[in-house]
């Protein structure tokens, strides 16, 4: 960056463009023939009308070009746009100023040549707004593969992805002639808040040591231990800001180093007991290049989102097992989730919670009867009675009979007839279900299963979201109800056991989401991958593209043992 920026002062003192060969008469005519030579692909027609509303004059090169200039390779260069460092013909660039500032090119060649440098500095310009808007995943392929997962692994994958298409040229040419360079760019950073704070976490991960080994042991190391390996997870949990920076680094496994790693416990998913087992000790051996692949490939993500969620939302990530409510600017709520299976991923996508239902019934799809209740009910006979489905024919209700179904488990045809859950304490859906409409047929609710929400990882629904917390929630949406509802009118329809749908007056947008880092509250969380999108886009990059997706045997958690029947 200094070599670039005394290449700049030295250029524009020495060679202020006075020479007649070097009017910006001859300059622009050259900029004129460059633009058909050196700038091809999707960029090109962007470049050409860029020069288009200057008259082909050089817009970077020349003395009252000199800060635009600066301010454009300073970008170039800046983590918060290029978080990637990609070259964006920066070497050229470089070599140019070389040649030109060591007087090896000659007088007649050295228009063509400054014409050359501010066309190719365009172009730069043009790729870090693609870049930056766009990014450089091949999201048709991520797609492609997800697609292929249904026939590899029976995993059905919906992720609903918004492509954005290069942003209006009218405010890039305003920002490339008036020089309002990290304005402009800066107005173009997708998920704003998120984005930056992701920036920072790469930049202070880049710059980590080289993390100490930890050894592995049956018996963990915890709270009045002493010995050399404590020292060592002490210097471990040092530089990755857990462990304060002005604490001593002894051998002594004091209170300052269970609170250390406690909040690493939580920033990773683990187990939460002051503890450093071998669990823990994995995570700790795990290079800091893992850590920086996971936050560049959630910055990656970003570019499929806007550059802010509505005033008022709610968001729920994925493989954080958790949904947050956000108001005007700020998290009002934070709660855990149950998530789809990792056969049954939750899909992602936007919607708005229109209407909330107390004491819901639950009609079983056509899917999970196949998959899972005539299954169940050939192995349980009472399954149905014990568990208060009803089955319908249209509007009339049967009893449903083995042979009556089993024809309808492998087949395509929909199962003829309708399974309803009552309202009950046993209900799947529990005692609440927060409703967006949807072709997924997923929603928020409530669940007959609280222990599950204890678990490591949640995923045992069928792709809906069995919340936490779910009255907190309806309180807060309840603000939102065309009627007035307490806490007690809550409890005497509940006592009712009959459906009651409350409609919002106004709906709260909901969104999907799976990012596996996160900054909050001051402290960097990872994630597991636990559906693998992650590994997917990562190998769907240019320059790192595989053209098709293995689910690699062994995972995190066995999808055997994570299956459960009939879940929702």
């Amino acid at each position: 960056m200094r070599f670039l920026s005394l290449l700049l002062f030295l250029l524009f003192s020495q060679n202020p463009l006075q020479a007649q060969s070097l009017s910006i008469e001859n300059i622009s005519a050259n900029i004129q023939s460059s633009l058909h030579t050196h700038i091809k692909g999707q960029n090109k027609a962007i470049v050409q009308n860029l020069y288009a509303q200057t008259g082909n004059k050089p817009l970077w090169i020349g003395k009252q070009n000199k800060k635009k200039m600066s301010r454009l390779v300073r970008a170039l260069n800046d983590p918060l746009f290029n978080y990637k460092n990609k070259s964006f013909d920066q070497k050229s660039i470089k070599r140019l100023f070389f040649l030109l500032d060591n007087g090896e090119i000659s007088a007649a060649k050295q228009a063509a040549v400054y014409a050359r440098l501010d066309v190719i500095l365009s172009n730069s310009f043009v790729r870090l707004i693609r870049f930056i808007v766009q990014g450089d995943v091949d999201w048709k392929l991520v797609q492609k593969k997800f697609k292929a997962l249904k026939e590899s692994d029976d995993v059905k994958v919906n992720w609903e992805m918004s492509f954005k298409s290069f942003p209006n040229q009218k405010q890039l040419n305003a920002a490339a002639i008036n020089g309002n360079i990290y304005a402009y760019l800066s107005s173009l950073l997708p998920m704003e808040e998120r984005y930056r704070k992701l920036v920072t976490l790469l930049k202070n991960y880049r710059v980590m040591d080289k993390f100490p080994k930890i050894k592995y042991s049956n018996t963990p190391l915890k709270l009045g231990n002493s010995s050399s390996h404590v020292k060592e997870v002490k210097k471990r949990l040092q530089i990755s800001g857990d462990y304060p920076k002005n604490a001593p680094v002894n051998s002594k496994f004091d209170e300052t180093l269970k609170r250390a790693v406690i909040t690493y416990q939580k920033r990773y998913l683990l187990k939460v007991d002051g503890k450093v087992d071998k669990t823990m000790a994995y995570y700790l051996n795990q290079p800091a290049k893992k850590n920086i692949q996971a936050i560049i490939t959630n910055l990656d993500k970003t570019k499929l989102y806007p550059k802010r969620f509505e005033n008022e939302h709610v968001e729920v990530n994925i493989p954080d097992f958790n949904l947050r409510y956000y108001r005007n600017g700020s998290k009002i709520m934070k709660m855990g989730i149950v998530i789809g299976r990792l056969d049954r991923p939750t899909p992602l996508f936007h919607d708005t919670i229109e209407y909330m239902v107390v004491n819901p019934t639950w009609t079983i799809p056509d899917n999970l009867i196949k998959r899972d209740l005539i299954h169940v009910v050939r192995d349980n006979p009472m399954y149905l009675e014990e568990n208060n489905i009803h089955v319908f024919s249209g509007k009339k209700e049967i009893q449903v009979t083995q042979d009556m179904l089993d024809p309808y488990e492998k087949s395509e045809k929909r199962v003829p007839y309708r399974f309803v859950q009552f309202p009950g304490d046993n209900n799947a859906l529990g005692r609440i279900k927060f409703m967006f409409p949807n072709k997924y047929a997923v929603y928020l609710h409530d669940t007959d299963n609280k222990t599950l929400l204890t678990r490591r990882y949640k995923l045992y629904s069928s792709g809906c979201m069995r919340v936490d917390k779910p009255f907190e929630l309806m309180d807060i949406l309840l603000e939102n109800s065309k009627k007035s509802y307490s806490r007690s009118d809550i409890e005497k329809i509940i006592e009712t056991n009959k459906p009651k749908t409350i409609r919002l007056r106004r709906s709260v947008p909901v969104h999907m989401l799976y990012f596996t880092v996160y900054e909050e509250d001051g402290l960097a969380y990872f994630k597991n991958d636990v559906y693998l999108y992650d590994t997917i886009i990562e190998e769907s990059v240019a320059g790192n593209k595989k053209s098709t997706f293995t689910i690699p045997k062994n995972r995190m958690i066995s999808v055997k043992k994570n299956a459960q029947p009939l879940s929702n």
